[in-house]
């Protein structure tokens, strides 16, 4: 890199250019070798190339801030300030906080830009329009941000708009920040400039809308800030209304004219109905009249109608903003739309379904005749039947029989709405449900509109074809309905069946008298009017009801010699279990599998697990489980029984207590046999029960909870770990990365809250004992990710390095056994999943990061003189692989966030902010490795000493760390870019990695000649600035932490001299560098020479008219 630097600047090759920009662009170290001669020609002969190169040196050294600082005020701006527009600007994110850089910026550019922005139009958008925003937004949050200069811009605007000035996407963005500043300095001001602010944004969003060349990608931003603007406006109190309402009528018509399919839109509109149409208010385009628009407009129907996902959130936008209108004026509510919305309907329980069923309901509310659609038909075949009614006419036209609306609906699809009832679906629903509150899943059909659609079906006057109504699973709907915790919704089922059993008495069927006597002994069974039934009762009716249709099923005897046994059934009791369980028959494996069917199947509350208590169903399951007699099919049907078990939380804590769930899951995993199967079982079990039993505690914070009532108890948690670590000792082979995936998040969720345990435990004065993960069990998981990750080098290194562990057969060596014996299975990678699917790649990226958080939590395994090399290179394989996949995901989100603004991409910042919670957590764990190294003489050398003694993974560790470190300012340049307050995680990152770093260097002495670092500490320059940096650091070990770390990095790359530390140093000592980092600038006079810091005490006294030399002589 320095031949680079002393090439470039006598050339004018373009070609040594791109290399240079490459080589920092890979290494980012090399910046320390960058001089400023090199910098300076590269401003004063700027092209886009170099350009490139100066924002690296600026985002990855202080020196080179300083540098680009001094260039820029020595005159070189005033003539051409605009072309370096874009480094000023990334010069101010950079050093942000720090107001004595940028009041210069300031005085050169503000007016400037005020004129620029001012007079900005979007026709005439310059190609360096892009910069000069961007500095100006920086500029606004750094010295030009306080209220009377944020005013004044403010009152320029406005009085642009008073002369009816559109405002371009710039000036609406400069407008909006401006405003977002006044408020966060105003609060009280708040809603009076929100309406003012939502008065300009619909002003300019008209004209914008208006002209479809201008598109609205450029205007995302503005819409939903104009979107929380109108939210936080309140309804007929804001002095902007009126002027909003003189907008209204012009804005309402372009933006469904040219943006009918943007949600964005529609929210927008229907947040401004909500607030600008109260009573009294006559000016305002009609309600029907708006509504009219929206019906009739072109793209109405492709939305409306939409099937796909193409249209998914615009439909979902505009069934909201049909819905506010039609709450807001009854009028507007016409039959003849009911045909529309039924071809839209889809029955389901989703979010869009549900919506579009209230407006219906608040269409007959409202007194829209709905009687002319029943029975009401949805969907692709009502858009049919209804198109066919409008072509004969009302006199040619039949109404749809029953057999019709039958077909419409889907036979498995209504089985599997009886197993997945929604409990919690009221019959008159005022809003929408979630689907986990509901217990069922989006796929289910809607009670609310089902019931009533069977109800119209059975009216006494119909023709009702009762063999059909029952083969479709609709009889089976409304015996599941009987366990629905809404009375209206068990009413409704009990209507329908009395109207199903008086058509019944009509009908001609074969299995009319044994339906007759099903629903003569579900009468007798009811004690209570309007009684709510158990799951197990009414899955085993609907069960019945498809039995009594199937002669030929060898259970259809079966259950009609239980059903004429009694006249009544026992509601409270596990219908024929101990018979079908225990039976004798030659069909035995069938009974029992139908009995552990119902049980997996009708297990949905705490209701039924009371009934299985009373017949000791899961003491015989168990059992059962663990005997010689249980084949693999019934096993995994136990299993599916406990796995329903585990999702409800009395349930599984009743399973924990007086079963001991878990030490019989950890007794099933080691009989069990290893298939894949079985392994996915297991592991769902354990995290359904593991999170269902966390619930909430999960998100108990350290600093409030200091008491251990807001964890689970030690024991069990320990418990679980065990049995987490047996299931991974015992199962070497996933062949699904979704089932991994599972197991890590389990895995290190258990582990997390372990350490939160024992945490509060010694808060509170007490001693508790956790289990610990070992390297092993790392090595274990490193293996089934790398199969998974196709990564052959890696499985290969494992086996290298446990080979030789195992070869000694000692108590210590032996469970590394496992490792090697999994190893050797999984050793073919040509049937690991293909990495081209995007899918697959997602789920292996996410099974990384989850195992990332386990070895966090890994203690490092000890070695004696015996295994001390195999068992840390074990060790050093762990540190180095967390190490790198850290670099790739840290690489990887800074490649993302190139090219698109990070204030605009919350995902970024999200990704961002857990990567550097993450980084940090890497660190420290590392840190306290090594720390505990020196502590205990058993481990502590090992761990340290391998790898300064084991120079290639030592080399690779330090490397690591160095990458580390010009990630960690890449993200500082993309966090300032964002304007995101995450200074201390950075700075914190940095200090871990410093303390690393020194850690090792203070132990060199102790290893001998054979130490990575010991050829450059034998040289005085780093011996002495070694001390200097012991004398820099605090207390806290948080101050100048940009210094060490560039001495550290001085010393990583083997340099002869720490060029760049001891002048950062020098500049710091002298006052030019004050803004940049926290050292302390004080007198030389007042510097007391410390032991072991004369070197610093002297290098800091030293003169002023040394102030421009590049390197100090010490």
């Amino acid at each position: 890199m320095e031949m680079f630097s002393s090439m470039t600047p006598g050339t004018a090759n373009h070609n040594l250019d791109n290399i240079v920009l490459k080589a920092l662009q890979e290494c980012p170290h090399y910046v320390l070798s960058t001089s400023q001669k090199f910098m300076r020609y590269c401003l004063n002969f700027l092209t886009s190339t170099r350009q490139q190169i100066v924002c690296l040196l600026l985002e990855q050294s202080q020196a080179c801030c300083q540098w680009f600082r001094e260039w820029c005020f020595e005159g070189r701006l005033e003539t051409c300030k605009w072309k370096y527009a874009g480094l000023v600007d990334l010069f101010l994110r950079l050093q942000q906080g720090h107001l004595s850089s940028s009041q210069q910026f300031c005085e050169l550019y503000w007016d400037d830009l005020m004129e620029w922005i001012l007079s900005h139009t979007q026709s005439h958008a310059a190609a360096g329009d892009k910069d000069k925003m961007s500095l100006l937004l920086t500029l606004l949050q750094a010295d030009k941000g306080d209220i009377d200069n944020c005013r004044m811009i403010r009152d320029k605007f406005g009085k642009m708009l008073s002369q009816n000035n559109m405002l371009s996407v710039y000036q609406v963005k400069a407008y909006q920040k401006v405003m977002d500043k006044i408020i966060c300095l105003s609060p009280d001001m708040a809603e009076q400039l929100c309406g003012g602010l939502m008065v300009d944004c619909i002003q300019s969003l008209s004209e914008v809308l208006a002209d479809r060349d201008q598109g609205s990608d450029s205007w995302q931003d503005v819409l939903v800030a104009a979107v929380g603007y109108a939210n936080t406006m309140v309804p007929d109190s804001s002095t902007h209304n009126e002027k909003i309402q003189l907008l209204w009528n012009g804005f309402v018509k372009v933006a469904l004219k040219s943006s009918f399919t943007s949600s964005l839109v529609l929210n927008l509109l229907k947040c401004l109905v909500e607030r600008l149409y109260v009573t009294g208010k006559n000016d305002l385009l009609p309600i029907p009249t708006l509504y009219q628009m929206i019906m009739s407009h072109s793209k109405f129907l492709t939305v409306i109608l939409d099937q796909t996902d193409e249209f998914d959130t615009a439909k979902a936008s505009l069934i909201d903003l049909l819905t506010t209108l039609a709450h807001k004026d009854g009028s507007c509510c016409h039959t003849a739309h009911v045909a529309v919305l039924l071809g839209a309907y889809g029955a389901n329980l989703s979010q869009t379904d549900q919506k579009i069923l209230l407006l219906i309901n608040l269409y007959e509310r409202n007194g829209a005749v709905l009687s002319e659609y029943r029975p009401y038909l949805w969907g692709p075949m009502a858009i049919e039947h209804h198109s066919i009614r409008k072509n004969l006419g009302a006199s040619l036209f039949k109404q749809a029989s029953m057999d019709k609306v039958l077909e419409n609906l889907n036979t498995d699809k209504l089985y599997q709405s009886v197993l997945k009832f929604p409990l919690r679906r009221k019959l008159k629903p005022l809003e929408v449900g979630d689907i986990q509150f509901l217990k069922s899943t989006e796929e289910c059909y809607d009670p609310a509109f089902l019931l009533p659609l069977f109800s119209h079906l059975l009216a006494p006057a119909s023709l009702v074809n009762c063999r059909m109504f029952a083969e479709t699973n609709c009889l089976g709907f409304t015996l599941a309905a009987l366990s629905s915790h809404d009375a209206g919704t068990r009413a409704a089922a009990y209507h329908i069946l009395t109207r199903f059993n008086q058509h019944l008495e009509g009908a001609k069927f074969v299995e009319k008298e044994q339906f007759i006597y099903l629903l003569e002994c579900v009468r007798n069974s009811i004690d209570t009017s309007n009684a709510k039934l158990a799951c197990i009762i009414t899955v085993f009716m609907a069960k019945v009801a498809q039995l009594l249709l199937k002669p030929d099923d060898h259970m259809y005897q079966v259950i009609n010699s239980f059903l004429l046994l009694k006249p009544a059934m026992d509601v409270m009791n596990v219908p024929e279990f101990y018979k079908l369980f225990n039976s004798s028959a030659l069909e035995y494996k069938q009974e029992r599998s139908w009995i552990l069917s119902l049980l997996g199947d009708g297990l949905r509350e705490t209701a039924d697990y009371r009934i299985f208590e009373k017949r000791y169903v899961f003491k015989l399951l168990l059992c059962f489980h663990d005997s010689a007699i249980s084949d693999n099919h019934t096993k995994m049907q136990v299993l599916n029984i406990v796995q329903a078990a585990c999702n409800l939380k009395t349930v599984a804590t009743d399973l924990s207590k007086n079963h001991g769930i878990v030490a019989w899951i950890s007794g099933a995993i080691v009989s069990s046999s290893t298939t894949p199967a079985r392994h996915q079982q297991f592991t769902q079990i354990l995290h359904n029960l593991w999170f269902t039993l966390l619930g909430t505690r999960e998100r108990v914070e350290k600093e409030t909870e200091k008491t251990s009532r807001g964890c689970l108890p030690v024991l069990f948690t320990n418990e679980m770990l065990l049995t987490m670590l047996t299931l991974l000792e015992n199962f070497g082979e996933i062949q699904d990365t979704a089932v991994f995936a599972t197991f890590l998040e389990t895995l290190g969720s258990v582990l997390q809250h372990l350490d939160l345990t024992k945490e509060q435990y010694q808060g509170n004065g007490y001693t508790v004992s956790i289990v610990q993960i070992s390297t092993r069990h790392i090595l274990l998981l490193l293996k089934m990710w790398a199969t998974f990750a196709s990564d052959i080098q890696l499985l290969e290194n494992i086996k290298t390095m446990v080979e030789p562990t195992v070869s000694r057969n000692d108590q210590q060596t032996r469970p590394y056994k496992s490792v090697l014996k999994t190893t050797t299975k999984t050793n073919a990678v040509g049937d690991a999943p293909n990495l081209n699917d995007l899918s697959q790649c997602s789920t292996v990226a996410e099974c990384t990061k989850r195992l990332l958080a386990v070895v966090l939590h890994c203690k490092l395994s000890s070695s004696n003189k015996n295994t001390a090399q195999s068992v840390n290179n074990c060790n050093l394989s762990v540190v180095q692989w967390a190490l790198e996949q850290l670099k790739i995901f840290l690489n990887d989100t800074l490649v993302n966030c190139e090219g698109s603004p990070l204030e605009n991409t919350s995902k970024h910042q999200e990704t961002l902010q857990e990567l550097l919670a993450v980084q940090n957590k890497l660190l420290r764990w590392l840190l306290s490795a090594l720390q505990e190294s020196s502590a205990n003489t058993g481990v502590a050398n090992m761990l340290t000493v391998s790898i300064l003694l084991n120079k290639e993974a030592g080399k690779q560790i330090v490397t690591l760390l160095l990458d580390i470190y010009s990630q960690i300012y890449h993200v500082k340049g993309k966090v300032h870019a964002g304007n995101i307050e995450w200074t201390n995680d950075i700075q914190n990152a940095v200090h871990l990695v410093n303390e690393i770093v020194l850690h090792l260097l203070s132990s060199t002495s102790s290893v001998g000649n054979d130490s990575m670092f010991q050829g450059v500490l034998q040289q005085s320059s780093h011996v002495k600035a070694l001390h200097m940096v012991q004398g820099l650091t605090s207390a806290d070990g948080k101050d100048n932490v940009e210094l060490v770390s560039l001495f550290i990095r001085d010393v990583c790359l083997n340099t002869q001299q720490p060029t760049h530390f001891l002048q950062c140093v020098n500049d710091a000592r002298m006052g030019s560098l004050d803004s940049v980092t926290n050292l302390p600038v004080k007198s030389p006079k007042k510097i007391k020479r410390k032991s072991g810091t004369a070197i610093a005490a002297s290098e800091f006294s030293a003169k002023k008219s040394k102030k421009k030399a590049s390197v100090v002589n010490i």
